[in-house]
């Protein structure tokens, strides 16, 4: 899909119909129904240009071949690894960033520059809170995952007071 996407220069396109698909196919029951014995092939391309009404013939051929093979269930897991893959040739981090309270738009304007210049890469920051990590912060990007929360600093030096009893 990429090359195709490349080729075509239509990326932010292909972005926009792989999307979709991930939406057309986010539940199970909407899977269910898109697959199901009743559904023609002429009543699903009807649905897919309702979602996307822009969708081109090779996108619709995408969604029709995954329909096909019985295999629409991973929509929203081609949706994110193509979402990963076009990032990444943006030069484009991901981070999701984990904190015991809300950040305001400075301090996560602040992280994401730090972590643009740890990375050489443009980052977009997602925030969750999580109250029970008690502070700092739990970053994760990509495959990488930096656990800098009270909760993790507090185990550790329990470890080490134990291994220093022994």
């Amino acid at each position: 899909m990429l090359e195709i996407a490349r080729e075509q220069g239509a990326l932010d396109g292909w972005v926009e119909a792989i999307e979709a698909l991930g939406s057309l196919t986010s539940r199970p029951e909407f899977v269910a129904a898109l697959q199901a014995d009743g559904m023609t092939d002429e009543n699903f391309q009807v649905i897919v240009r309702r979602v996307m009404p822009n969708v081109t013939t090779a996108q619709l051929n995408l969604f029709r071949l995954l329909r096909r093979k019985s295999r629409l269930g991973l929509g929203p897991d081609i949706a994110s690894f193509f979402r990963e893959l076009v990032d990444n040739e943006r030069g484009i981090a991901r981070a999701v960033v984990t904190s015991a309270v809300e950040l305001d738009a400075d301090r996560q304007a602040q992280l994401e520059r730090r972590l643009a210049e740890e990375t050489g890469k443009q980052v977009t920051v997602e925030t969750k809170v999580d109250p029970s990590i008690l502070g700092g912060l739990i970053v994760r990007i990509g495959d990488r995952l930096v656990d800098g929360s009270t909760r993790a600093r507090l185990r550790a030096l329990r470890s080490q007071l134990e291994r220093a009893a022994l």
